[in-house]
């Protein structure tokens, strides 16, 4: 089956490559599971050193924009790396420009700092996905082997095709400790990112309104006689 005229067969091809045995998959899963680890840490890093009481930020922010001290404001967000100060501060640059310009910079700045928060989390999703494939595939090749050891060796028994077995069978273990823990670290990222964008849009909500309403408040320009 799938032979060509000089012989060749994909499954003989394959089975050759099966003798390679399932060690290769084992030591690439060590591998994802090293890059699954540097990119949490990674993460962890970045989200706790963003980490902002968002409601007091707003609670200090405020009364500075009611009471027209916009530089004041400024301060208060200019150094900072939460994704909610930097939007702010992009903000608040652009306070002389009107409603309508801040509302837009505010937005895409939030896109830029969503950016960020999820940067690598792609990576997270794939390996979650793929990693308990990768260990099937390993698990697969182990089997082929086992029962290429139980046909060289009729008369043997469980002692032949045990460890080889047992040897698939741990690739697939080792995918899924793998894919486990790259879930549940996309699920609580992700969740991260939505919790400190939303947090975000409050406060931007915040500053537009204080927005409006000086702008409201501010007596209108006179029209210069004859004109």
């Amino acid at each position: 089956m799938f032979a060509t005229e000089n012989g060749f067969s994909v499954i003989h091809a394959f089975l050759n490559f099966a003798q390679l045995g399932a060690q290769w998959v084992l030591w690439l899963l060590v591998g994802l599971g090293f890059l699954l680890l540097v990119i949490v840490l990674e993460r962890l890093r970045l989200y706790a050193r963003t980490r902002i009481d968002a409601p007091a930020l707003g609670r200090r922010l405020l009364p500075l924009l009611t009471d027209g001290r916009i530089d004041d404001a400024r301060a208060l967000v200019a150094r900072g790396v939460a994704m909610e100060e930097r939007v702010l501060a992009d903000a608040l640059e652009a306070w002389g420009r009107g409603p309508v310009a801040v509302e837009q910079i505010m937005a895409s700045a939030l896109v830029r700092e969503q950016q960020r928060f999820d940067r690598f989390l792609g990576h997270l999703g794939t390996l979650g996905n793929n990693a308990p494939f990768v260990g099937l595939l390993g698990t697969v090749v182990g089997i082929i082997v086992a029962f290429q050891t139980l046909s060289a060796n009729p008369k043997g028994g469980l002692e032949v095709v045990g460890p080889g077995i047992a040897e698939a069978l741990v690739a697939t273990a080792v995918g899924l400790m793998v894919a486990i823990p790259a879930v549940v670290a996309f699920n609580t990222f992700k969740g991260v990112g939505r919790t400190r964008a939303g947090n975000t849009d409050f406060l931007c909500r915040l500053l537009l309104a204080e927005l409006n309403r000086t702008a409201v408040a501010a007596p209108a320009p006179r029209a210069q006689n004859g004109l």
